[in-house]
């Protein structure tokens, strides 16, 4: 028997449902070729159709739960000699992660293909809040696509290289170059995406746009790739839509990534221990909006804390999230305008969605429409808003993961306030207090008060039992004030004080 074998087309078709049965991707699952002990290339060539040594093929076969390998064999080449391992030379993705797992997303995959080979788009943005799955959707995509191109070149952009950093990384995976500046290494670029078809995968570039010292070039670079003819690819992740690539065109698209419909969320809780009966299960997908990596990153506290009772988790009426997650919306936030983060601190308070027009009835200071219009577009390009439409009109709310930490932040400040004018009796340093409202007007509404005591909590933690005559005292600094100085102060003391 030959000592090399290779898949066939019906071969490869089983082996593709069964690594899907397991959430894995065709080559960037690390723990398949690692329990076939053998290398990402040699997974790469086995998709591929090449012939690779027996052993390894059988291996690769039984990593995915297949014992019957012979099904999976092309019996045409059974008595071929054997062929050594090489290295597939067209692919630099020494940047690209491991994934361990993958659902769902046939959607995705099918839309962003069509896009890609059929309509020949030039860039591609996948856009999406945090831990929605961006780099995962990126990989599967170009495992299936990455046949059709000259070479594949992935390059992560979370350590935010500077943008010629970038180009010459691109440029010598290409061929030895030397950039000098950074309109050369663009023109470099382009000449080379003109010459032969290139996949270019940029993932996180909210890191790279986010540094200030960069963004005007990053984004020179983006509008060349996109308006500059080329027969090449680039695919991009992002928390934030670019402004640099525009709308929609027949060239440059971008892909709102939504969380996992329940399916197949329903298949990654299984693959994390849980038999996908269990109660609140859906509950728990819906507090996530079916964001995988917040599911991923929760369900060790559920099962270790409340042993694997996700009602149990659920009745503490709380979302809990990763330090990893927090830090990556917090970073989001910081970039904000004082409009933007006034705009989320209302929408942290309301708990619900809010109209336009609503919004605007609460500012402290009137606002000119065409700047919170602006604001509130600027906040859904960065992927922070959830949207409700009907036949009257549009309203805006937070994603639950922003909720929570806008939310936090917002008492964090507010008690910050309140001690700094405790101590210094200066109204002064009320920001927040002064132009917001921490309960909704005219209701009594839980929402409200679920601020309203997680910061009063805060600050009887600080001043104990002196705190109610601190909070009179601030009061007694109202008295000479105009309503304008003192905005909403009085109102959220005495909600404070009951």
């Amino acid at each position: 028997m030959s000592n090399s074998l290779s898949a066939s087309t019906e071969g490869l078709a089983i082996v593709d449902k069964a690594r899907q049965r397991r959430g894995w991707t065709k080559t960037s699952t690390a723990r398949w070729w690692q329990d076939a002990h053998t290398s990402r290339a040699t997974l790469r060539r086995f998709w591929q159709g090449d012939r690779i040594q027996r052993d390894i093929f059988i291996a690769i076969c039984q990593a995915v739960g297949i014992s019957n390998w012979e099904a999976i064999a092309n019996s045409s080449n059974l008595n071929f000699e054997p062929i050594p391992e090489k290295n597939i030379p067209d692919l630099d993705w020494n940047e690209a992660p491991d994934v361990e797992s993958f659902y769902g997303r046939d959607r995705q995959l099918e839309q962003l293909e069509q896009w890609i080979i059929t309509n020949r788009c030039k860039l591609i943005a996948i856009v999406g809040i945090a831990g929605i799955g961006k780099t995962a959707l990126a990989l599967a995509l170009a495992d299936r696509i990455q046949s059709k191109f000259d070479r594949s070149i992935w390059r992560s952009l979370q350590s935010s290289p500077s943008p010629i950093s970038l180009l010459d990384s691109i440029l010598n995976a290409i061929a030895p170059t030397v950039v000098g500046d950074v309109q050369q290494g663009i023109a470099q670029l382009l000449h080379h995406l003109q010459q032969r078809p290139y996949l270019l995968i940029l993932d996180g570039l909210e890191a790279v746009l986010s540094k200030k010292e960069y963004a005007a070039e990053y984004h020179q670079l983006l509008d060349k790739l996109s308006r500059d003819r080329h027969q090449s690819c680039i695919l991009i992740t992002s928390c934030e839509q670019p402004k640099s690539i525009g709308i929609d065109t027949k060239t440059v698209r971008c892909l709102n990534l939504q969380g996992l419909p329940k399916p197949d969320a329903v298949e990654l809780l299984r693959s994390r221990g849980f038999t996908g009966k269990e109660l609140g299960l859906s509950a728990l997908i819906q507090l996530y909006r079916g964001n995988p990596l917040a599911i991923k990153l929760v369900t060790p506290l559920i099962q270790s804390v409340f042993g694997g009772n996700i009602a149990a988790f659920l009745n503490q009426n709380t979302l809990v999230i990763s330090e990893r997650l927090q830090t990556i919306l917090k970073q989001q936030c910081e970039q904000l305008s004082d409009l933007e983060r006034e705009i989320l601190y209302w929408l942290a308070i309301w708990q619900e969605p809010v109209s336009f027009c609503r919004l605007q009835t609460h500012f402290l200071i009137s606002v000119d429409p065409a700047a919170v219009l602006a604001a509130i577009a600027n906040l859904d390009r960065r992927s922070l808003l959830e949207k409700w439409f009907n036949a009257e009109e549009s309203s805006f709310t937070l994603q639950p993961l922003v909720m929570k930490i806008v939310t936090d932040e917002l008492v964090e400040r507010a008690a910050l306030e309140i001690d700094r004018a405790v101590q210094s009796n200066d109204i002064r340093h009320f920001k927040i207090l002064r132009t917001h409202w921490l309960v909704r007007p005219g209701t009594d509404d839980i929402a409200g008060d679920r601020i309203l005591n997680q910061l009063r909590e805060r600050l009887w933690r600080v001043h104990g039992a002196t705190l109610p005559e601190s909070l009179r005292q601030i009061l007694l600094l109202l008295g000479d004030r105009s309503p304008l100085a003192i905005g909403y102060i009085g109102c959220n003391i005495m909600a404070l004080l009951l």
